[in-house]
């Protein structure tokens, strides 16, 4: 599948391309950035294979992340979601009725603190709202207050608690909003 273009107030939500490898690279080899995901910079070849993951996940599955950009065509992050078999403990499938499709958002810091992670992933979740699956959940290490804010904003609740890589983390759980599609549902 072709990622859809979102368009939103100030942003572009695209798939992403070859082009954003130096982006992509940029934004996740920043300390700053990984510091409440991985703790570990990306390196070229970690980067690449983010890139690809990004890319593949929408052929494959029919969803992914988008590269979100300015209206200007500026590289900010990314957005999106995805299914990732994570080794948590305990498993995340335990604490869910449904399989876990991962949403998640990641930006660099010259964009951070202004709104563009709200808003990219309000238009991405509104495009989710529209998919079969009856939620999406959000695994946020427990020490990264700006992502718990974010989380809570876009609706996410929390449903347990599990250790990844050695962290605790919360499991946050947003049902798929309910749109009446006629005024006879």
């Amino acid at each position: 599948m072709t990622p859809p273009e979102i368009r939103s107030d100030r942003l572009i939500l695209r798939g992403h391309g070859l082009a954003d490898y130096g982006d992509v690279l940029r934004v996740w080899s920043d300390p700053q950035v990984v510091k409440h995901i991985s703790g570990v910079p990306d390196t070229a070849e970690t980067a690449w294979a983010k890139l690809m993951f990004h890319m593949g996940h929408w052929t494959a599955l029919g969803f992914g992340y988008w590269a979100v950009t300015a209206r200007d065509g500026g590289y900010l992050g990314m957005v999106g979601f995805c299914v990732l078999p994570r080794l948590s403990e305990p498993p995340l499938k335990s604490l869910l009725t449904s399989d876990p499709i991962e949403a998640g958002w990641a930006f660099a810091p010259g964009a951070q603190g202004q709104g563009f992670a709200t808003e990219a992933m309000t238009a991405a979740l509104t495009w989710a709202d529209q998919q079969p699956w009856p939620e999406t959940v959000a695994l946020i290490v427990d020490d990264h207050a700006a992502s718990h804010r974010l989380a809570a904003r876009l609706g996410y609740k929390a449903c347990g608690d599990v250790s990844y890589k050695g962290r605790a983390n919360t499991l946050l759980q947003r049902p798929r909003a309910r749109t009446r599609t006629s005024p006879h549902t």
